[in-house]
């Protein structure tokens, strides 16, 4: 299973509202969400460009949060 499928609808929501302003950060950020089956196989700069693109309420809270994507996931692919 692809880490897309893996990831709360209301992040995925969020980054399609930031489509219409940034289109290829959108189609980046999807692409490499659908290259990669888990969180920890993005890059630092991946995580990075999707924090960027995501509201201040979705974003980590904390360093394990950051580290494990909790923020990223549904609740049943949690750590």
């Amino acid at each position: 299973m692809k880490l897309i499928d893996q990831v709360k609808p209301e992040v995925l929501e969020a980054l399609k509202v930031s489509k219409i302003k940034w289109n290829a950060s959108y189609r980046l950020i999807i692409a490499s969400l659908s290259d990669v089956d888990r969180y920890r196989e993005l890059s630092i700069n991946q995580v990075d460009t999707l924090i960027t693109f995501l509201p201040n309420e979705l974003h980590p809270n904390g360093r394990i949060d950051f580290y494990y994507g909790d923020y990223l996931l549904q609740k049943e692919y949690q750590v």
